[in-house]
């Protein structure tokens, strides 16, 4: 069965992808330690929290990848519009859900074949589009809500302030940060599973893609080289 390499992931993909890795990785050690902390200090000290104390190194450290965070997300919004057809987001086609529900079968291990997908296919763009996209968005907006807190009248508190009174409360809003944290954190262990499974079984790798940008398909059911 003869196999072709066929360019998937362009370099910009995948720069965004492990910058976010990093980001998000940062943004959920020093948050889950923000909402319960482990380690506590009776240090006294006059001048700014961040200089002095755990605590508000790690709120400055979690303020700043929040910030790296929203200016790679508007980046890959940017790129979705001006990448290849991988790096955009099909939310409808004929056969979604056909295939979605075929794919969760396979995914389930209730059948051994499944439609092969060059790109991400029907549940990896769902979860995809619900956690890295709706998800990062709440997460960005409730950030900026709770940042706002922090320096009242600041730019966060305009544009994100508004959060709290719908959500009745500050701490019903951070619970909620916290909770959709939790939902990355599933995302992530799933991804892991299901990047490395689909790698050992089509052996087109899938793992080695978003370092190379390079994937291998059968080359009769090839899609189209993008330029």
């Amino acid at each position: 069965m003869l196999k072709k390499a066929v360019y998937v992931w362009e370099a910009p993909i995948r720069i965004y992808h492990w910058f976010n890795v990093v980001l998000i990785v940062i943004l959920l050690i020093t948050g889950l330690f923000i909402g319960k902390p482990i380690l506590t200090t009776s240090l006294t000290a006059s001048g700014d929290a961040y200089a002095n104390f755990l605590m508000g190194k790690l709120r400055l450290w979690h303020g700043v990848a929040a910030w790296f965070f929203i200016a790679n997300f508007i980046f890959r919004f940017y790129w979705a519009f001006v990448g290849n057809k991988y790096a955009k987001f099909t939310l409808w086609s004929k056969n979604l859900l056909t295939d979605a529900m075929e794919t969760l079968k396979y995914y389930l291990f209730l059948k051994k074949e499944h439609t092969l997908h060059t790109g991400h296919n029907v549940i990896a763009q769902m979860a995809y589009f619900l956690v890295m996209w709706v998800g990062s968005v709440f997460m960005i907006i409730t950030g900026l809500a709770l940042q706002g807190e922090i320096a009242p009248g600041g730019f966060q508190e305009r544009w994100a302030g508004w959060l709290i009174p719908l959500f009745r409360q500050s701490y019903t809003l951070r619970m909620s940060h916290h909770l959709i944290a939790w939902l990355f954190i599933a995302f992530i262990v799933v991804h892991l599973y299901l990047v490395i499974r689909q790698d050992l079984l089509d052996d087109d790798g899938t793992v080695s893609s978003i370092i190379s940008g390079y994937k291998f398909v059968i080359t009769d059911m090839e899609e189209p080289h993008d330029k």
